[in-house]
């Protein structure tokens, strides 16, 4: 997968860590990302004819493959929804994309859709996954999610959508997203709060990094209780969990796009590794567990048509 890598200096603020990722090849496989799409008027995505909570129509016309990641979100249509996962998609093609709802109480048609500045929060993503593993009811565990971080917030959105709650914590975040810099080469980031290892990202190469730089740091910001803690770094032990993360074994899965799909297979932590033409184009792990409750633990989510 990751066959190498370097830990650069770290960067802290408050209890706050990140330590910047280099990997020693910046690949130059031709990628679009959603956001240059959208900018480019080269992506167009709508609901599908027959409108479903769980699934979305993505249009290409580039030449380039589309990247599509885990977690990220789109605001507007009928409600707002995330990826469901990493996806490329053939170039000047159409295809059905699996999706999420990140906005419960809305089912009505706002407008088109349009590139949001983030991605599923640390906590609902950890969620998605442990959902997945467990044969679970993925939508439902993201919404209880969604529904857990307003409550840890005191915020109440309207319509229960994860990208208020962005909105509310703004402020709140744009103090550490001044502090923390991308760094020359940088290709992911490992997320550090009170001094424990909470994920660690990995991207094709630092052009597609530098485009999902905040919205990653915010995913794991807007979970993480803040203070003015000492604490300390031990680069040796957040070597060891990447380590075990690479070394442990991983599983092919079915997936929607020209990528193939791993899901890491831990007893620390959860995630998912993507290739294409061989190379890693996208690497996510996230350690912690999460407590899903009986509606989640029922049945893995079907399509829900409205």
């Amino acid at each position: 997968m990751m066959a190498s890598y370097e830990l650069l200096d770290e960067q802290v603020h408050k209890n706050v860590a990140i330590i910047p990722i280099k990997t020693p090849i910046n690949h130059k496989i031709d990628l679009l990302t959603l956001k240059k799409g959208f900018e480019l008027g080269l992506v167009n995505v709508k609901e599908c004819e027959q409108s479903t909570v769980n699934t979305i129509i993505v249009e290409n016309k580039s030449v380039a493959p589309l990247l599509l990641v885990d977690g990220e979100e789109i605001v507007g249509g009928d409600q707002n929804r995330i990826m469901d996962a990493t996806i490329l998609i053939a170039p000047q093609s159409e295809k059905k994309v699996p999706v999420n709802c990140t906005e419960h109480g809305r089912w009505k048609y706002e407008s088109d859709f349009k590139q949001s500045e983030h991605i599923a929060n640390y906590r609902t993503r950890l969620a998605k996954h442990h959902a997945f593993r467990n044969n679970a009811n993925v939508q439902q565990a993201v919404w209880d999610s969604i529904d857990d971080l307003e409550v840890s917030r005191s915020f109440s959105s309207p319509t229960q959508a994860m990208s208020e709650s962005y909105e509310n914590a703004k402020a709140d975040l744009s103090e550490f997203l001044d502090t923390f810099d991308i760094v020359d080469g940088q290709t992911g980031i490992v997320v550090l709060v009170n001094g424990e290892i909470k994920g660690f990202e990995v991207f094709l190469n630092s052009e597609i990094y530098r485009e999902y730089h905040e919205k990653i740091l915010k995913s794991y910001l807007i979970n993480a209780e803040v203070n003015d803690d000492v604490f300390t770094i031990n680069k040796d032990t957040i070597e060891s969990v990447i380590e075990d993360a690479l070394c442990d074994e991983f599983e092919e899965v079915k997936n929607e796009g020209l990528e193939t799909r791993f899901e890491i297979k831990s007893e620390n932590g959860v995630g998912s590794a993507y290739t294409y033409k061989d190379e890693l184009i996208h690497m996510s792990y996230l350690v912690g567990d999460v407590e899903l409750n009986a509606e989640s633990k029922k049945v893995l989510f079907d399509d829900v048509r409205i």
